[in-house]
């Protein structure tokens, strides 16, 4: 999901510098909208209720002005997020350049036609002096405030010699005000001082930021630079750990391939012996023989799970899997099971669903992943309980196995899965591969397993629970 909004969307190749730009240059035009009514209710409030004698038209039409070209700069501005980021920062300069030149000529007609001198909002050229240090450069900036001081000392000087009509605010100022010289220079000098000292302040203060702006987008090239330069090295550094695994796991696939004939040969022969087809031997050499075929048994068990783990690794499940019923793998695999449980004690329950669940899997990895499980939980089980149950979710099958039995440490939850891995409370013998493979075999059919401890049904033993999706899902391989 995109949690951006679409203006951000336009803007995101810009830098910071060049976003604030823009969203000043937006927020300056939408000022401008406020201010046209602004204008007009304050033109009907003078005239209307406080009875000031001035002539409105020209305010009138000087508004319908305003709007006018403040519509263009609305489009302009707009047409600012379709520009490359090489030409923002230029263009979007020129048209604040533009709208503040705009600004300062209509503020100089409305005053002239609003009593000039004697109006109180001379002092607006503050604002537009004061915007122009926020978005353009300071050079831009003062050059915008002495242009501005010198339009109205143009308009002060045209009206005091009579080269254009003073128009009087009649009923709120003396007709003869604006002729007073001393009035009109304090006036013009604090205007100007005002003017210059803001724009001091506020280029300061945005230089500061634009600077820093400057240096954290630098900054941030720089990490991003780094970064993509470990990730480089990583990223190699991954491949040759992937390869070097895959020949080890290669290596291993073949050693254990070639262990296996030679194995069966050897417990064929001691089988034989003990049988007595080679004559009688005594019980203590008959132990002996016995012990010598559960270790082969043992390292056999090992040659298969190491065999297994290429075989899934390379996707070979693929070919087995089919649509199936969850409730027949368990079933299957648990078929016998219960005598092994039996004989220690343990009970083993299986809850399935009235209506089995269908997954596409290979039957028989399943079944090797599900008596995997079970055969862990009764083995480190005593005269307690296993519970294996299937849960028919929405889009997943799942499946579960409590046990009452030992439980797992929380230090070795985390490494449960990993190959090879041997709990620390664990005193059976095992290869340490079976929770590994029956991890490949899940997330080779898109799949997710887990363990926790202790139950939290329970509050003792364990649970490892596995989810299969109901739909076919295509693993990528390795």
């Amino acid at each position: 999901m995109n949690n951006k909004f679409p203006e951000q969307e336009k803007t995101a190749d810009y830098s910071p510098e060049e976003r604030a730009l823009i969203l000043r240059l937006r927020v300056y035009v939408n000022m401008r909208w406020l201010a046209i009514p602004a204008i007009v209710i304050a033109t009907l409030v003078a005239s209307m209720v406080f009875h000031i004698g001035f002539p409105t038209l020209p305010v009138y039409i000087i508004c319908a002005i305003i709007a006018l070209y403040n519509f263009l700069l609305f489009r302009l501005t707009q047409g600012l997020k379709k520009q490359k980021p090489e030409l923002v920062i230029r263009r979007a300069e020129a048209y604040g350049y533009i709208q503040v030149i705009l600004d300062l000529l209509v503020l100089t007609a409305l005053l002239h036609f609003t009593g000039g001198i004697e109006n109180p909002f001379i002092f607006m050229y503050i604002i537009h002096t004061t915007a122009a240090a926020i978005f353009l450069s300071e050079r831009r900036a003062y050059e915008l405030t002495t242009l501005a001081m010198v339009m109205v000392t143009l308009l002060v000087l045209l009206e005091y010699f009579g080269i254009i009509p003073h128009v009087n605010l009649e009923g709120f100022v003396l007709p003869y005000r604006y002729e007073e010289l001393s009035r009109v220079l304090v006036v013009l000098v604090a205007l100007a001082t005002l003017a210059y000292a803001l724009v001091y302040v506020t280029s300061a203060v945005v230089g500061e930021l634009r600077r820093r702006q400057r240096e954290v987008v630098k900054l941030k090239d720089q990490l991003l630079d780094q970064s993509k330069v470990e990730l480089e090295q990583c990223s190699g550094e991954v491949v040759k750990l992937v390869e070097e695994r895959r020949r080890f796991v290669g290596f291993l696939s073949i050693v254990a391939h070639d262990l296996q004939s030679p194995l069966v040969a050897t417990q064929s022969l001691l089988s034989y012996i003990v049988d007595g087809y080679t004559g009688e031997i005594t019980d203590g050499q008959k132990d002996l023989m016995q012990r010598g075929i559960r270790r082969i048994d043992g390292l056999m068990t090992l040659i298969t799970d190491l065999l297994d783990i290429p075989r899934i690794e390379a996707g070979q499940l693929k070919r087995e899997m089919r649509e199936i019923s969850m409730n027949e793998v368990v079933r299957q695999a648990t078929d016998g099971l219960d005598k092994l449980a039996g004989q220690k004690g343990i009970a083993l329950k299986v809850e399935l669903p009235q209506s089995s669940p269908n997954v596409y899997a290979s039957n028989r990895r399943l079944q090797q992943v599900v008596t995997n499980l079970v055969g862990n939980a009764i083995n480190y089980t005593r005269d307690g309980m296993v519970l294996v149950r299937v849960t028919d979710d929405d889009d997943d099958v799942r499946l579960e196995v409590i046990d009452t039995g030992i439980g797992i440490p929380p230090d070795d939850l985390p490494r449960l899965f990993e190959d090879f891995f041997r709990g620390s409370n664990v005193g059976i013998k095992g290869t340490g591969l079976g929770l590994s493979i029956s991890k490949r075999i899940i997330e080779a059919h898109g799949g997710k397993i887990w363990a926790e401890s202790p139950c939290p049904e329970t509050g003792k033993g364990s649970r490892f629970t596995f989810t299969l999706p109901k739909r076919r899902v295509v693993v990528q391989e390795g």
